[in-house]
């Protein structure tokens, strides 16, 4: 994956997280008294399911196993069998009426069966076949191969198979545990994994007790009225998805097709359906935010999308060049502030609410 795609999924998964706020859009900072828009539940009062999360032996192995499998190397051997998948290093000559011919030998080159591109026969003829065995391959070009010299001719190539690249995954032991960790013991280390485990499931117990919570202030919540000026989000809308196609390479229209599966005027229709819905849910995050006197700063939006820039190891010029836009100016066409905001409200609802 490129590293601005993946800043990109990051900003996705951050509005999503706003538990299916429609569309992110740009930033709406709703400075108005929302209480005569609309009424919020009460949200100080709310309990959830007692959260209780475990980690079975099993799941350690699997998570040591897999950080082991992280630190995978490859490395060249000279030995083994050709199978499909495998990155071998070869040298071939090829021969036309007993000729060599131009472009047909090379004393090194790699290839990756089922994946690097040769006439039919060549990749296929080498599976099963020894590291350090030279076989003869009896094979013929096609009739529109580029090379007209050469289209539609039989061709004999004889093929040394130098190498196979093989992964190496670390075993796992006291030599492996000192490398990639401050432990100093197979247990300490075990123990050290199921803490993390522990964690990372207590947090997704956690993401989904709040995910429950706000669902019970959206269902307790009305609508008094719409601010009329925040449901016109048919535009913002859709340069957002004029983005996402642009940044999956897609045409406009093919994007309409394939991932929308509806033609622009039909989406304008749903947008403006889906709108009010969006208004609706965002005001019941700036109405509990002002109550709570919760916000973010403009220091903490920065600095949450520079560390986003930082942890992906690109600069703001890669982003712009890539996406013709600032990594904020995209930032807020997809609304993160919001949901920044969102996340802070919902801290705040699950400190006050109960386990069952």
């Amino acid at each position: 994956m490129k590293k601005t795609s993946k800043i990109i999924s990051i900003i996705t998964v951050l509005c999503m997280s706003m538990s299916m706020l429609t569309a992110c859009g740009t930033e709406e900072k709703y400075d108005y008294d929302l209480s005569e828009y609309v009424k919020v539940g009460d949200y100080k009062a709310l309990t959830y399911d007692k959260i209780s999360v475990s980690v079975k032996k099993s799941e350690i192995l699997d998570e040591i196993a897999s950080r082991c499998q992280a630190k995978a190397t490859t490395k060249s051997v000279k030995k083994g069998t050709v199978k499909n998948g495998d990155t071998i290093n070869v040298s071939f000559e090829g021969r036309i009426d007993g000729k060599t011919f131009e472009n047909g030998s090379s004393d090194d080159y790699d290839i990756t069966i089922g994946q690097t591109q040769m006439i039919d026969g060549f990749t296929d003829g080498l599976i099963g076949k020894k590291v350090g065995e030279t076989v003869t391959l009896n094979l013929k070009f096609p009739d529109d191969y580029h090379s007209s010299d050469v289209a539609g001719k039989d061709v004999v190539f004889d093929v040394n198979i130098k190498s196979k690249e093989v992964e190496v995954v670390p075993e796992y032991n006291i030599d492996f545990v000192k490398e990639n960790s401050d432990c100093s013991t197979l247990e300490e280390y075990e123990k050290s994994v199921k803490e993390d485990l522990l964690a990372s499931k207590e947090e997704s117990a956690k993401d989904d007790a709040k995910s429950s919570l706000w669902n019970k202030i959206v269902a307790a919540s009305e609508v008094i009225k719409y601010p009329e000026e925040e449901t016109e989000l048919e535009e913002s809308t859709l340069e957002s998805l004029k983005t996402e196609a642009q940044t999956n390479g897609m045409e406009w229209e093919d994007y309409l097709e394939n991932q929308i599966g509806s033609d622009e005027e039909k989406l304008k229709e749903q947008i403006a359906t889906y709108a009010k819905d969006q208004v609706f849910k965002e005001m019941i995050i700036y109405y509990i935010a002002d109550q709570e006197k919760l916000s973010v700063s403009d220091k903490e939006y920065s600095d949450y999308i520079s560390n986003m820039l930082d942890a992906s190891g690109i600069d703001e010029d890669t982003f712009k060049a890539n996406y013709g836009m600032t990594i904020q100016e995209y930032c807020d066409q997809q609304g993160l502030k919001t949901a920044l905001l969102y996340g802070k409200v919902m801290e705040k609802v699950f400190e006050y609410s109960k386990e069952k």
